[in-house]
């Protein structure tokens, strides 16, 4: 099963019929894992969301704003078996047997939910099965829904990564950017999860579209780009702001030659349309139905208070929040874990700004500069008034295009002295190190949902088979579930890069410093 493009036919049709399928299977056990490991509201804000997708569902798209929720409510009709009291969110210490399964009496109620003036696009995939069966059946479709969609932009990004840049070199970056955080929304009811995975397929396909000669034009990493940046622009109030961000730091500085070539295509203008209209319909709702207001939650600072503060403890805070703290931000990773991510970004980011040109180190730079300036300057501007709202998810769909380009420089630009063998291992290290995380994470949060984590670590109980509370399908059907997608990704991962490097090595001579040495006497 070799995932590298072949320019033989038949090892193509090949690659097509089996490599694919396999890749979005193990992506999507990986999401399931997730699906049916989680108690109800479990992950973050679910039940909101829950109550949003019934009532699009429904007919209830336009749904009537109130003051309720904080600020930022508005009513949707649910049935009375998705409604749970918050009986463990936030308390580490308690487990998910305190609350009622989702289920039982169907009577519609009109609820109020801080999702509900949130675009519809993404509700209206998901929200079917629950309103058909308003219980574990219908929370379970909704969220492997979630699931799928998620592999799908993530094996679309994968393909991308390894047929247009040298040694397939941006699978290092996929798998950086693909933290168990996101595969933890990927198995929620939550579009977070989907927005992410929107900008990993965004650089994924707009890196070599924009920046590989060879590439331009392509229709394939076209129409990547387009569904990309339509999905990222609709789903959240943020994402046209990520776009414009992403786009920019890919475009500019741009050259005459690619603004004609762009121009000269017929299909380059019909996706800037597609696009264009995406942004507009989705800030045009953000804006229209006051999606982007804000929990009232003032703190008396100044704005320079505000930015140190954003400064010092926070953007560590939003670092570890990418990487992962599960649920209701009350479930942290091992240290290790951070620790074996952190070093992975690093790898790639520190390596690509040493060896990259300056315009290349421009753009990492601006990536990482914005990632941490729009929600330092958006919560000091309102600090008095909503207080400090940014979360490391947030700004996710921007940040995971550092590891992308960092890994593309390291593969594709001339200057940056590494081959396909050097390529493959990095690649293939990453993944022996990263992907048992996606294990680790699931099991902290298995332990924490099912048996409580209590303030010593000493007594920390590391069975995720036993607990107060058990999963709807049992425990072990997640972790079997999240074994095989694991596994199903490294022998990807390694016969990608096998065969990646074997052709590099067939088809070209040796390095200088990957030569024998040349004998000399004595």
């Amino acid at each position: 099963m070799h995932l590298a493009e072949s320019s033989d036919g038949g090892s193509g049709r090949r690659f097509a019929r089996l490599a694919w399928p396999a890749v979005f299977l193990a992506l999507l056990l990986c999401g399931a894992a997730w699906a049916v490991a989680a108690p109800y509201n479990a992950p973050p804000d679910e039940a909101e969301h829950v109550a949003r997708a019934v009532g699009v569902a429904r007919g209830e798209v336009f749904s009537r704003a109130t003051t309720a929720g904080m600020g930022t409510g508005a009513y949707q009709t649910v049935p009375e078996s998705l409604i749970r009291p918050v009986c463990f969110q936030m308390q580490s210490h308690r487990t998910a047997a305190c609350q009622p399964e989702p289920g039982g009496d169907a009577t519609l109620t009109e609820v109020v939910t801080r999702a509900g003036r949130y675009n519809p696009v993404y509700y209206a995939v998901v929200g079917w099965p629950l309103r058909f069966w308003p219980d574990w059946t219908g929370v379970l479709l909704a969220r492997l829904l979630t699931a799928a969609m998620v592999a799908g932009l993530l094996t679309g990004a994968l393909h991308s990564a390894l047929k247009w840049t040298a040694h397939g070199g941006m699978l290092a970056g996929v798998l950086v950017a693909t933290t168990p955080l996101l595969f933890h929304l990927a198995g929620s009811v939550n579009p977070a999860g989907v927005e992410i995975a929107a900008g990993i397929a965004l650089f994924a396909a707009g890196i070599p579209l924009l920046l590989n000669r060879p590439a331009r034009l392509d229709p394939v990493l076209m129409r990547r780009v387009g569904v990309a940046a339509v999905t990222l622009a609709t789903l959240r109030s943020l994402g046209p702001l990520w776009l414009a961000l992403a786009l920019g730091v890919l475009l500019l500085p741009t050259s005459r030659a690619l603004v004609r070539e762009l121009w000269r295509s017929v299909r380059a203008r019909v996706w800037a349309v597609v696009v264009a209209a995406g942004v507009v319909a989705g800030a045009a709702w953000t804006v229209g139905m006051h999606a982007a207001t804000l929990i009232t939650m003032g703190v008396d600072v100044t704005f320079g208070q505000a930015v140190k503060h954003e400064a010092i403890s926070r953007w560590p805070a939003y670092v570890e929040q990418m990487v992962g703290r599960m649920s209701y931000d009350d479930t942290p990773l091992p240290s290790l874990s951070y620790l074996a991510w952190y070093a992975a970004v690093g790898s790639l980011l520190f390596t690509a700004l040493a060896f990259a040109r300056w315009v290349d180190r421009w753009r990492l730079l601006a990536i990482a500069a914005a990632t941490f300036a729009v929600p330092t300057l958006s919560d000091a501007v309102s600090v008095q008034r909503f207080g400090y709202a940014s979360q490391g998810r947030y700004m996710l769909p921007l940040a995971v295009g550092l590891p992308l380009l960092a890994a593309y420089l390291l593969s594709t630009r001339g200057d940056v002295p590494l081959g396909a063998r050097r390529i493959g291992s990095l690649t293939r290290t990453l993944a022996v190190t990263l992907l048992p995380i996606h294990l680790v994470a699931l099991c902290t949060a298995m332990v924490r949902w099912q048996r409580g984590l209590p303030q010593n670590s000493a007594f920390t109980p590391l069975n995720p088979l036993r607990g107060a509370w058990q999963p709807v399908l049992g425990p072990e059907v997640p972790l079997l579930a999240m074994v095989a997608g694991i596994a199903l990704l490294l022998v990807c991962c390694w016969r990608a890069t096998r065969a990646r490097t074997d052709d590099a090595v067939s088809t070209a001579p040796l390095a200088r410093d990957e030569r024998e040495p040349v004998p000399t006497g004595a």
